[in-house]
């Protein structure tokens, strides 16, 4: 199915992003994960497809993966295991946050993370206007207490918010529901589970990079770049 098209040009004051598979590939935590379990990073991926058609969330699917394993351990409580670095940035991350900066957006981060990741983000060679997790805000998605939390910290109405997630349960669909403008991010494990089972859902904005983010998001009148 086509993406879907905004039915006006999005132009709004904030961008906030969400962490896992928007701005950092997991890949290299499942990795990581497979060698604790001692299990071949097939099998994990395996399991993973398996808890992601049941709806499984993220530490379900490493319980079903220690109790599979030969050498049974608990790596949703290891964050050595869950922690990534600057290197796992995706290509398209910095370039499309120093256009969207550029063009006179703020620009935020906060998505179902440690409070550990939020000094790795911050040493980001781009401009971040606001960062937080859900460990400090104390609420996960897609609990509503953490889209009010958001709108209540950073100051701006829902209404001048976007939020760019890879996930239509977790991101998209309670953004809109308080009131915000939701982009859905296509690309990581969960987003193609959702795809393939739904397309992209009638008025649902839908990219495939973000590369694409600056040229959907007008710039804004007071930008001093061009």
């Amino acid at each position: 199915m086509p993406l879907q098209s905004p039915s006006a040009v999005i132009g709004k004051t904030m961008i906030i992003f969400d962490v896992g598979e928007t701005l950092v590939s997991e890949t290299a935590i499942w990795h990581r994960i497979a060698g604790h379990l001692d299990l071949p990073p097939f099998t994990v991926s395996a399991a993973a497809g398996i808890a992601l058609a049941r709806n499984c969330g993220f530490e379900a699917i490493l319980k079903q993966l220690g109790d599979f394993s030969a050498t049974p351990g608990e790596p949703w409580r290891r964050p050595d295991l869950l922690s990534f670095t600057a290197d796992d940035l995706y290509d398209d991350v910095l370039p499309a946050l120093e256009r969207l900066a550029c063009h006179g957006h703020k620009i935020g981060i906060c998505g179902n993370q440690p409070a550990s990741s939020e000094e790795i983000l911050a040493n980001l060679p781009c401009q971040i206007d606001w960062l937080s997790s859900s460990a400090r805000l104390k609420c996960k998605k897609p609990d509503p207490a953490f889209f009010h939390a958001i709108v209540d910290q950073t100051g701006h109405a829902a209404e001048n918010i976007v939020y760019v997630g890879d996930r239509l349960d977790n991101d998209i669909y309670p953004a809109l529901a308080h009131g915000m403008q939701a982009v859905w991010l296509l690309r990581g494990p969960w987003s193609f589970a959702q795809w393939h089972e739904n397309g992209v859902p009638d008025g649902i904005c839908a990219i495939k990079s973000l590369a694409e983010l600056p040229a959907l998001l007008a710039p804004q009148t007071s930008a001093s770049h061009p």
